[in-house]
């Protein structure tokens, strides 16, 4: 993913958790679509894909296969929601194929969105996080979606690159509550 990319979709993650006032993890993906005027509807298939997105007239609906883990879902979901956020929806028919291993850079976009969504590297920080399995326990997603999480982070740790970007120390003041409450 070019810097540039990643910097856009950090920002928009950003904006999306100021502009919804989300305050606390893990993050309510389906009440977060509902509020931003996106529905999320299940469906089950046991060799189906993990989810996708339907536009429904000028709608864009997501479509979470129920068969999956919780964590997966809400992944998943927050997946979606980053390929309507980054305005992807529409552009191409494959969705979600393999959502942290894809090199396809729409999926890898979706992903990185995603997981700065469900679990922001500065309220990860802030709890004192070191490990994957803290991310799966204050984040409610799934040990693999965690890992590839908790890779980043130690990235970030060994850069000391947090609470650099005025959005950054929006969002890190917007969860200070949680934070303090949520020490490892």
């Amino acid at each position: 993913m070019r810097y540039s990319d990643y910097q856009h979709t950090r920002n928009l993650v950003w904006h999306i958790l100021l502009q919804e006032k989300i305050c606390a993890l893990p993050v309510r993906i389906s009440v977060l679509c509902r509020n931003m005027g996106i529905a999320v509807k299940m469906y089950y298939a046991e060799n189906g894909l993990d989810g996708y997105t339907l536009m429904v007239g000028d709608t864009p609906v997501i479509f979470i296969n129920g068969q999956r883990s919780i964590g997966r879902q809400r992944f998943t979901a927050a997946h979606e929601l980053g390929h309507i956020m980054l305005g992807h929806v529409g552009l191409y028919q494959q969705v979600n194929r393999d959502p942290l291993t894809s090199k396809d850079p729409l999926e890898q976009a979706a992903n990185a969105f995603a997981v700065r969504l469900l679990a922001p590297a500065c309220v990860l920080w802030g709890c004192g996080v070191k490990t994957a399995a803290h991310i799966v326990q204050l984040c409610d997603i799934s040990q693999e979606a965690a890992e590839y999480r908790m890779k980043r982070l130690r990235t970030l740790y060994k850069r000391e690159k947090f609470l650099s970007a005025a959005l950054e120390r929006k969002v890190f003041e917007q969860f200070s509550e949680y934070i303090a409450g949520h020490q490892l």
